[in-house]
């Protein structure tokens, strides 16, 4: 991305701590208009804690982070009008069972922004239409498979039209032949110039996918370079290390 392309997410020196348990350590760096980044590093590296925060399920102890202009670390924000500018999709996918695939899609859309519920509906089913599933909108969720649950997940970050989308994990429960298809639709959704900040375990789509990545170590960013600088031409013996893991699977 060049330099003239607008931040829409700005991290700045972002801590976070669980009393003496610190989990972020003076976080620095951007997620810029239709860039896709993935947020890689191994278990306890402080990925899943700095989505939390970016979404304001968790406070950050110092730093500040920012959604295009608004510092969103600020405590005098409304919450939930920053949560309707970032769509989020988490490992399970968190549909409510006694609802439709419809009705869950368009439940932000009607209730929280107050759109007009048919032009929700028009709008789901066009989504539903795009991933070959409008078939399944009046079906409810445990009519439907694993990927195809999560693809209504992102359906449903979607309709908000939010600046942002944060994928955590969005993949780890699911069977691996399921995976394909889900990510199948972040490829689409990439080439459509989504602006993707995604935590994910799985290396060889990283590489594919992001134009950035994001190394974590120990709540410290030790990488922040292409999939190429990163993950192929790195001279930190931490970095290969990891890697190396991966590659001989």
């Amino acid at each position: 991305m060049t330099k003239d392309t607008k931040a829409v997410l700005r991290l700045d020196k972002v801590t976070k701590a669980y009393g003496k348990n610190l989990i972020l350590d003076h976080l620095s760096f951007d997620v810029h208009e239709h860039e896709v980044v993935a947020l890689l590093g191994p278990s306890g590296s402080g990925k899943s804690t700095l989505m939390r925060c970016v979404n304001l399920l968790e406070r950050v102890n110092d730093g500040q982070i920012w959604l295009g202009d608004t510092d969103i670390t600020d405590p005098r924000i409304n919450e939930n009008a920053i949560r309707a500018r970032i769509g989020v999709v988490f490992q399970q996918f968190n549909l409510f069972p006694h609802m439709t695939v419809m009705e869950n899609i368009i439940l932000a859309s009607t209730h929280v922004l107050k759109r007009d519920k048919q032009e929700s509906i028009d709008k789901a089913m066009s989504l539903l239409e795009r991933i070959g599933m409008d078939k399944k909108a009046k079906s409810f969720p445990d009519r439907l498979s694993g990927g195809q649950q999560q693809r209504v997940a992102i359906v449903r970050a979607l309709m908000t039209d939010p600046e942002l989308l944060l994928l955590d994990e969005i993949t780890s429960a699911l069977d691996p032949m399921l995976v394909g298809e889900v990510l199948e639709m972040v490829m689409e959704l990439k080439e459509q110039g989504t602006t993707i900040l995604m935590a994910t375990h799985e290396m060889s789509f990283a590489h594919q996918a992001a134009d950035r990545i994001v190394l974590l170590r120990n709540g410290h960013i030790i990488e922040n370079g292409t999939p190429q600088e990163v993950m192929e031409e790195s001279q930190n013996p931490q970095t290969r290390e990891f890697f190396s893991y991966f590659r001989n699977l």
